[in-house]
């Protein structure tokens, strides 16, 4: 099996190595660096919607899935309460979205994107996949896909209850 080292080496000029090689070698450093290195490119790219990236996130999942209460976008998008309530404020005030009684809970509240938030989600769309494409400028097509299909596993994998792990 090639090291990440050595894919490195192989795709980087000597200059342009600006991560220690043991570093390469640590799984949880480099998603931290992507992640930092996403963020860098994403969060400038919604600032002209006043939008922080985990705020896109929660839109998107209210455009796909439809009214959602708190606890399950918490749930889903593993943020804990104390944040989410920040965030889903900030989204109320701005008018993205409302809060309303569940219908089969009435102690309970749904999210509702509104109009304002459905339109103001498809630009955010529009502007992450273009911070993306950006940020994905040195993979391949292929390579995308690849990575793309292997986050989404370790991400599925990891929201899974303990219960429903495959065993080792």
């Amino acid at each position: 099996m090639a090291h990440l080292t050595d894919i490195k080496a192989s795709s980087a000029p000597e200059a342009e190595r600006t991560l220690p090689p043991a570093l390469l070698e640590r799984i949880g450093f480099l998603l931290a660096m992507t992640k930092g290195g996403a963020e860098g490119f994403c969060t400038p790219a919604l600032a002209p919607l006043g939008l922080h990236v985990r705020q896109f996130g929660l839109l998107t999942v209210l455009a796909t899935e439809g009214p959602r209460s708190q606890q399950e976008l918490a749930d889903w998008v593993r943020m804990d309460r104390t944040t989410m309530v920040g965030f889903i404020d900030g989204l109320e005030e701005a008018g993205y979205v409302r809060r309303e009684r569940n219908p089969s809970d009435r102690r309970a509240y749904l999210l509702q994107l509104t109009p304002e938030g459905r339109k103001v989600q498809k630009r955010a769309e529009g502007l992450m996949l273009e911070a993306e494409d950006e940020f994905l400028a040195e993979l391949s097509e292929t390579e995308r896909e690849q990575l793309l299909g292997l986050l989404a596993k370790l991400a599925i994998a990891v929201g899974r209850p303990p219960s429903e792990k495959a065993a080792p």
